[in-house]
């Protein structure tokens, strides 16, 4: 509309061009200005005023013509854009397109990642979404899980497979170009809201140098969505994950998580406890068989999430895992006097 506005004989340029005008009287005439902007779709339309000069209004009759073809178009542009662009996540159960799955783990229970459309942008980093789903017998089935990525316009999902669990076998057979029934953000837990470092749980907020991240199988998920908050900006907070499984060959991510603590100009440190051993073949450094977290201590555990003595005040301890993994950590954390705890 710049150029349909633009200065000709008599002034009917908007302000948001320049200065109104200095003769008397003038009329002020609000309308639509078109796109705030065209980005993965447009946003809104603006409103602003028109200043022309009254005495001269009636040459408005050329101008008019113009503003409603420029309007229109501006409207078509905006639908055709909204209508190629995800659906924000809502607080209300909406379908969202998979547009991407892969298995990154096979075996009797594996892990597949799904990539669903959905517009992210308010998505708070610790937040978690419910998926529902129904089952052959048409029993609703409800069942949070926390991305561990968002990138504005889709977010990653980790599912393991359970062959008789109730939601998992049915999100199994979802493929691209299927949908899945969502609505978020959901939970408590946040991080980064007041700034690198910063927890916040309800009207609780906390604020640490280090964090460590005690993980237990498919619990890593929280972990890495905050790790990649953490490494996608300028939050110079150093992270020690430790992830738990049962055995060598159900680690989840590593080689994922491998390339992210190397990539980290060590920011980031990544250790696997086993707690079977897999065989006598000689493991890499950051994997420690025959440990399972029952067998350590509060010390323990402090030790491996980096927190030294004296540093429990400026520091925060991460759990996420089953119900007795959780309840331990905490339990032993307790003990050890650690102040600064938050679980999934």
């Amino acid at each position: 509309l710049q150029g349909i506005l633009a200065p000709r004989k008599n002034c009917y340029t908007p302000r948001a061009i320049c200065q109104p005008c200095a003769l008397p009287a003038p009329l002020f005439m609000p309308y639509m200005t078109v796109l705030d902007a065209v980005k993965a779709g447009a946003k809104q339309i603006l409103v602003n005023s028109l200043s022309f000069d009254d005495t001269r209004a009636a040459s408005i009759s050329e101008f008019l013509p113009s503003l409603l073809v420029g309007l229109l178009t501006a409207l078509l542009l905006y639908l055709a854009a909204r209508g190629r662009s995800p659906p924000y996540i809502s607080k209300q159960w909406c379908k969202y397109k998979v547009i991407g799955k892969r298995v990154v783990s096979e075996g009797p229970r594996p892990v597949v990642f799904f990539t669903v459309g959905v517009r992210t942008k308010d998505m708070p980093t610790g937040s978690h979404v419910k998926i529902r789903a129904r089952t052959e017998d048409g029993e609703e089935v409800i069942k949070s899980y926390t991305p561990t990525r968002f990138d504005g316009d889709s977010c990653e999902i980790m599912i393991r497979i359970y062959p008789d669990g109730m939601m998992t076998p049915i999100l199994s057979k979802l493929e691209v170009g299927s949908y899945m029934e969502m609505m978020g953000p959901t939970g408590l837990h946040r991080y980064g809201t007041e700034g690198p470092g910063t927890f916040t749980h309800g009207k609780r907020s906390y604020k640490a140098k280090r964090v460590g991240m005690l993980a237990g199988g498919t619990g890593v998920t929280p972990m890495v969505q905050i790790v990649n908050h953490i490494l996608g900006g300028e939050d110079g907070t150093e992270v020690k994950l430790i992830l738990f499984s049962s055995r060598r060959d159900e680690v989840l991510l590593e080689s994922e998580l491998r390339s992210l603590s190397a990539n980290s100009s060590g920011q980031l440190s990544v250790r696997f406890l086993c707690s079977s051993p897999s065989s006598s073949t000689p493991q890499p450094p950051d994997v420690t068989e025959a440990t399972s977290m029952r067998r350590l201590s509060g010390s323990d555990l402090l030790a491996l999430a980096g927190v030294g003595e004296g540093e429990e005040a400026d520091s925060m301890v991460l759990i996420c895992g089953p119900d007795g993994f959780v309840k331990h950590a905490k339990q032993k954390l307790k003990e050890a006097g650690m102040p600064n705890v938050m679980s999934w």
